[in-house]
Order: structure tokens, then C-alpha cells, then sequence
């Protein structure tokens, strides 16, 4: 499929193909009922370029690329015709039911967040002197990826996921103007319980992030996020915490583009002046921001 083509090829491709390559990825649908010259219009590039993109990608040429974006448009349109359940019951016995079913809890946690609870987390995050994300077992990825996105404009962000001794060495300096977040998957999250609590005394902000109603830090945490667990499993998903984690992070971000912008900015003049002499050198800091922003 074109998706996996242009995965395969993107970091080979140049920055007019590049262009073209991110067109098709977020705007699919559109690019179906576009001929080449009017593509090459939209995108302000030539005919030419965009031929070349199509045979790049192991196309013969563009018609070949076009026949198979329209197919996928097709195959979306007779699949949004059908209802969950039949799409369930449909893929029942692969893994493709895995992920139909995830869609379902995942439509049920949207439906149950209110935004008050988002804009409360967010103001607390924004307010925030320290943030502290206190997760274990599955949860520690996620943690990582939360801290490492909430870094460009919260610095003082620390992930503890070592045991309680590395837990109570930072925690120590927990004050009422910080915010603890615990992210849990199990009702074995005792070390992110024990920091909610620990936070609640203290008087600082606590947020809870959990995949299933069971698991104790959603006894204790101030503002909550449940994700819907339609049919139990004793591997809970990790898609509706992610989204929540993506959507808290991004919110922050775009309430002060700003600020994030100069942080982007700091980072890549860091950056720059530590590759700078080296193999990578300067030409790849783009690429890394793109990658990783």
C-alpha cells in the first residue's frame, strides 16, 4: 500500500518529494479524485515532480498511485457503511478484531471525558513549578514519552519508576504547587498510588491516567481519567491512555505556541553547536525536529 511505500522511502526522499509525500499521508481523500497537474498546482510544484514522486515509491507512474489511493477511499466508504458491531463480528478470530474493538473503547472514553476535566489538568500542568509522572510496568513507556514532550516547555518534568528509595529521593521536595501524575494499568499500582496520595497530603495538584476502573489510583487521584474498558481483557490496551497523554501534552502546547517555539528554538541552537564537526552535522537538525516534534 502507498502508506507503507512512502514509510519505507520517506527519509530517502527529497524535500519536494517530501512535499508530496506528506499531502498524500494526511490528505488521502483528496488526493484521490486529483489529477497530477492539479496536484503539482495545489502543492505548487511541477507535473514532472510528481511523476518522478509516483516512480520513486516503485509506481510505474502516477495513474498507478492514483488507482490505488481510490481503491483505499473505496474500501473507507464501504467500510463506513457498516456498523461496529458488524465490523467486529467481521474480523472475529484476527487481530483486526483487536483493533475494531479498541476503536469501540475508545469512542466510549472520548465520550466520557468532560472538557472541564481536560481544562482542569491542563491549568494545572501550566501552573506547575515540577511535574511529577510516577508509573510502573507498562506505564513506564508511556511516562517517558509524556516527559519527553512536556520537556520543551516543562523542564522540571521527572519520570520515577524505580521503587519507592528513588520515588521518596525526589518526592521529598514535592510542594503544594506542583502536580503528581500517576499512570496505571493494573490494580498493581501501588508505587503511583502511594505518590497520589503522598501528593493529596502535601496539597499539590494530582492527576490520574488509567487504563481500567480498577486500578487504584483512581481512588485517590483529584482530577481522573478513566478510559473505557468495553470488553475485558487481562492485557489492557494502552491506546486510550497514550490518547489522553497526547491530548493533555498538546493542549499545553498549543495554549503558548510561543513559549514552545522558543524552547524549539533554545533546542535546536543546543543542538546545532553539539553535532556541529561530527558525521550527522547541522544538515540533519531539521530532519531530527521533524521527526521527533
Amino acid at each position: 500500500m502507498f502508506r507503507e511505500r512512502i514509510g519505507r522511502k520517506y527519509s530517502e526522499l527529497s524535500p519536494g518529494f517530501k512535499k508530496l509525500a506528506d499531502f498524500v499521508l494526511t490528505s488521502h481523500q483528496r488526493v484521490a479524485f486529483m489529477s497530477a497537474s492539479r496536484l503539482a498546482r495545489h502543492l505548487d510544484l511541477d507535473v514532472a515532480t510528481v511523476t518522478r514522486f509516483a516512480q520513486a515509491l516503485g509506481y510505474d507512474g502516477f495513474i498507478e498511485l492514483i488507482r490505488e489511493i481510490q481503491e483505499q477511499v473505496l474500501d473507507e466508504m464501504r467500510q463506513a457503511r457498516l456498523s461496529v458491531s458488524d465490523r467486529l463480528e467481521a474480523a472475529k478470530g484476527s487481530p483486526v478484531h483487536t483493533m475494531w474493538q479498541d476503536w469501540v473503547n475508545m469512542e466510549q472514553t472520548i465520550q466520557e471525558i468532560r472538557p472541564e476535566r481536560i481544562a482542569s489538568a491542563v491549568e494545572a500542568l501550566r501552573t506547575a513549578n515540577h511535574v511529577y509522572i510516577v508509573a510502573e510496568g507498562v506505564g513506564i513507556g508511556l511516562a517517558q514519552v509524556m516527559a519527553s514532550y512536556l520537556s520543551m516547555i516543562k523542564p522540571d518534568t521527572i519520570v520515577l519508576n524505580k521503587g519507592p528509595f528513588d520515588t521518596a529521593i525526589e518526592l521529598k521536595d514535592l510542594m503544594s504547587h506542583d502536580v503528581v501524575i500517576g499512570i496505571g494499568f493494573t490494580n498493581y499500582a501501588y508505587s503511583a498510588t502511594r505518590a497520589i496520595q503522598y501528593g493529596r497530603r502535601i496539597g499539590a495538584r494530582t492527576i490520574g491516567i488509567v487504563a481500567q476502573a480498577g486500578c487504584p489510583i483512581a481512588e485517590f487521584a483529584e482530577i481522573l481519567f478513566v478510559c473505557s474498558e468495553v470488553e475485558g481483557s487481562y492485557l489492557p490496551s494502552p491506546t486510550g491512555v497514550a490518547a489522553i497523554i497526547f491530548a493533555l501534552v498538546y493542549s499545553l502546547h498549543s495554549d503558548d505556541p510561543e513559549a514552545y517555539r522558543q524552547e524549539l528554538m533554545r533546542f535546536q541552537n543546543t543542538y546545532e553547536s553539539l553535532v556541529e564537526g561530527t558525521p550527522r552535522g547541522e544538515v540533519d537538525v531539521e530532519q531530527d525536529l521533524n521527526t521527533r516534534f
